[in-house]
């Protein structure tokens, strides 16, 4: 999975209200993007008031797209049914 299908792939599981951003750092929304000033590397954090929450740095795009991923599904099946919420 690439960063730019990551919409699309959360979509068609169901995830809808999902805040993420592609390459950017972005306030209230979880952040997929290579880490700067590097060659390799991707990193993942949910960015609020200035602070990156839950950082994880990985070797490669599809590695971090993944745990981003997975992560934003569990969520939204940890909903009750019926009250799914917003990730």
């Amino acid at each position: 999975m690439r960063a730019g299908e990551l919409a699309g792939w959360l979509a068609a599981a169901g995830v809808t209200g999902a805040a993420v951003s592609v390459a950017d750092e972005v306030e209230r929304a979880w952040c997929v993007r290579p880490v700067p000033g590097e060659d390799e590397g991707w990193e993942v954090f949910w960015c609020e008031r200035g602070g990156r929450f839950e950082w994880t740095r990985f070797d490669d795009e599809s590695a971090a797209c993944f745990s981003l991923f997975g992560r934003l599904v569990w969520a939204w099946l940890a909903g009750s049914p019926g009250h799914r919420r917003t990730v």
